[in-house]
């Protein structure tokens, strides 16, 4: 049996409300107004809904108004995702909020840009994530 996929994730942006139960309800990865509910031409088979995100776990934040004025009322925060094996993240766009994902453990195929080519990142690797991707 595979273990679950397990990556850290640190974002630029305000703090995303309750994590609920992976198996009874959704879990928030993204927020809501981010996601893609409906795939952009030439994407195939890329999902637009969560599945098998198993846990959504803050390790920490840190307010970034203080040190850019610019930033007021932003943090930099940390979270760990597990992912199980053959689940997903649906499709969204990043608006406003860079972010980091790195493998702690497994692999991860990732689709992103206008072509949507798949990549795959192993445990030790990481993806930068800029204002406007969409993957």
């Amino acid at each position: 049996m595979s273990k679950p996929l397990m990556a850290a994730m640190a974002f630029t942006t305000a703090a995303i409300s309750s994590v609920a139960s992976a198996l009874a309800h959704p879990v928030a990865v993204v927020p809501e107004a981010e996601r893609l509910k409906i795939p952009s031409a030439g994407v195939v088979d890329a999902p637009t809904s969560n599945a098998g995100v198993l846990a959504v776990r803050s390790l920490g934040s840190q307010p970034l108004g203080g040190d850019f004025s610019a930033l007021k009322g932003r943090v930099l925060r940390l979270r760990e995702i597990t992912i199980a094996p053959g689940g997903h993240i649906g499709l969204h766009r990043h608006d406003s909020r860079p972010g980091v994902a790195y493998l702690l453990e497994g692999s991860l195929t990732e689709r992103r840009g206008a072509s949507y080519s798949p990549v795959v990142l192993k445990t030790g690797e990481a993806a930068f994530e800029t204002t406007g991707v969409t993957h």
